[in-house]
């Protein structure tokens, strides 16, 4: 057993001792809200203003303040496109496309056959579909945003929505920054990586549930999941370096890296506290920061409210649906 706020103190001192300093983006969001013209302001760009910023700058630092606060402005937006978009069939429950790039070529609608596939071959197809299912509605929501920003730029009037211009002052900050073009990353990259990150978090903590409780029913896990969520959510105020060696070091990442393997019985994530609630084990903690690196953030879905909590619920209701928690409990 182990006390609810253990992972949390333990995750923020560790931080620490790295050398890394919490920077929150909730103020600046609530400037955006009060004050559109902000988004276009050099202040914005540098850091957002941040105290612990001016006594120590840092390019990277600040560019990674001014990106994630335009996406997780910008998140607010997905979160509704997502729930709004999801595709639902005739008894209200998400419709999963074939993974186009999965090795089992099982379709997810093909229910004989994910009831006959093995246990990990069925969390695997039901991972993979999860994922590109968000892709497509992630790829929906950038274009759309796209979209807005070229038809305000049309017009030739000056005048331009807070969301075309949160997405324009974005996309140029990436373009402009070497941290982020030496990764590679866009708008769109960012999103889904983190998206299958979270899809996958969630995941392992539906598969945890029959792990740490054995001879429940499915409707106890499936209310054992969605309480323990604000256990978890801790994970999404890491740097994404301590998030990475987390999971690395408690069995959530697989050698693969990739977010389509079920989660091993060794796992050292997930706990029991003392309520009976899934928690996160602060012993795999470990420590980690990049050369010059001083600040962090957290995931951008964190400073959005419900985002995370609506991931969860797809993954748990897919869970429900193709009997996830019978297959865990018996192998």
């Amino acid at each position: 057993m182990s006390r609810s706020n253990d992972f949390a103190s333990s995750f923020i001192k560790a931080h620490a001792d790295a050398g890394l300093e919490r920077v929150s983006i909730a103020h600046i969001l609530q400037t955006i809200q009060k004050d559109p013209a902000f988004l276009f302001s050099e202040e914005l760009r540098r850091g957002g203003g941040q105290c612990p910023m001016h006594a120590a700058p840092n390019a990277d630092d600040a560019d990674k303040v001014t990106v994630n606060t335009l996406l997780a402005y910008l998140f607010e937006r997905l979160r509704d496109h997502v729930a709004s978009k999801l595709p639902l069939d005739e008894r209200g429950q998400v419709m999963l496309p074939i993974p186009p790039r999965s090795p089992h070529g099982i379709n997810p609608a093909d229910r004989a056959a994910m009831a006959a596939a093995p246990l990990d071959v069925m969390a695997s197809v039901l991972r993979d579909a999860t994922c590109h299912l968000l892709d497509g509605l992630i790829t929906g929501w950038a274009a759309d945003l796209l979209s807005e920003e070229e038809h305000y730029r049309a017009q030739g009037t000056g005048e331009i929505s807070a969301a075309a211009a949160a997405t324009f002052i974005l996309r140029t900050t990436l373009e402009d920054s070497p941290l982020y073009q030496r990764a590679g990353y866009d708008m769109l990259s960012i999103t889904k990586t983190g998206s299958h990150t979270a899809i996958h978090i969630c995941w392992a903590m539906v598969e945890a549930a029959p792990l740490l409780l054995p001879d429940k029913d499915a409707a106890a896990y499936d209310d054992l999941v969605h309480r323990s969520l604000k256990q978890v959510v801790p994970l999404s105020m890491a740097s994404l370096g301590m998030l990475v060696h987390y999971m690395e070091a408690s069995g959530i990442e697989p050698h693969d890296g990739l977010a389509i393997h079920l989660l091993p019985k060794d796992q050292t994530a997930f706990v029991l506290d003392e309520a009976g609630l899934i928690c996160l084990n602060p012993e795999p903690i470990t420590r980690f920061a990049k050369p010059e690196e001083r600040h962090y953030t957290g995931c951008p879905a964190f400073y959005t409210p419900g985002f995370i909590k609506l991931y969860l619920d797809i993954v748990a209701s897919i869970a429900m649906d193709y009997g996830v928690y019978d297959r865990l409990r018996d192998r």
